[in-house]
């Protein structure tokens, strides 16, 4: 299975096994009939669309297993943060809480880049992880970070691989961030993850 992670301003990686080779920024595409499962917020009924039309070859093969549930996929961010902060003991004095706003911009993003089968910081529309939070009422000059990946289906496995990369693991251990929102999203069976820090 192939996986990919990027960090803001980082490198594509594409793990395979214990191996990891350097890529550059790419997409992923999907097959046709897929759908993609949206979570807005944590009470949320799940909600799919069909792929576009122009929908390329899968790099991941999606298998018979439904999406999570919203309860559980509240549950997987939930995990990450623990994770997160499991792993920022004995160098942070304290640990990230979860903000409602920057987990509804990284819901979001995530979400649209399943929808719309893209992998960047950058979404369609131009704007910047910074815009996004903004967005959410969360204030713009406390956005400090981003983290992206897809196809890591579990919390603790997505946690290892921004962890086992350089810029995701600066992104996670910077104790400047004081809060942390994390989004969850799938294409078919394709998990969307993305990791909001902020300052405030």
């Amino acid at each position: 299975m192939v996986f990919y992670v990027l960090a803001l301003g980082g490198t594509l990686f594409t793990m395979l096994g214990a191996g990891i080779t350097i890529l550059g920024a790419s997409s992923t595409g999907v097959d046709r009939g897929t759908t993609v499962t949206i979570i807005t917020t944590s009470e949320s009924p799940l909600a799919s669309a069909a792929p576009s039309e122009s929908a390329a070859p899968l790099l991941l093969s999606p298998s018979a297993i439904a999406s999570p549930s919203p309860d559980r996929i509240t549950s997987m961010e939930d995990t990450v943060t623990a994770l997160i902060n499991k792993k920022r003991e004995g160098t942070c004095n304290s640990p990230l809480r979860t903000d409602e706003r920057l987990r509804k911009a990284a819901r979001a993003h995530s979400a649209d880049m399943a929808k719309k089968d893209y992998f960047s910081h950058v979404s369609q529309d131009g704007s910047s992880f910074v815009d996004r939070i903004a967005r959410t009422g969360y204030p713009r000059g406390s956005a400090a970070s981003e983290n992206i990946a897809v196809g890591y289906t579990s919390a603790k496995a997505v946690v290892d691989g921004w962890m086992n990369s350089e810029g995701h693991r600066k992104n996670i251990m910077n104790c400047a961030s004081k809060a942390v929102g994390v989004g969850l999203a799938y294409r078919g069976n394709t998990p969307y993850w993305t990791q909001d820090f902020g300052r405030s």
